[in-house]
């Protein structure tokens, strides 16, 4: 977990330092929550679309 959240900083060129790590792991885990949702909802849109096909 911590080499994937490094990689997200360095990737998004986050600042360092004691005051931003707050707001860096907090948008870490809103992005990490919405790809979750968003993986969850398109699942979910393709079942719906093949049950129909089907």
């Amino acid at each position: 977990m911590r080499k994937l959240y490094r990689a997200f900083k360095d990737w998004l060129y986050l600042p360092d330092g004691n005051e931003a790590e707050l707001y860096n792991l907090t948008l870490f885990v809103v992005l990490a929550l919405s790809a979750i949702v968003a993986s969850v909802s398109f699942t979910r849109t393709l079942g719906i679309y093949l049950a129909l096909i089907k």
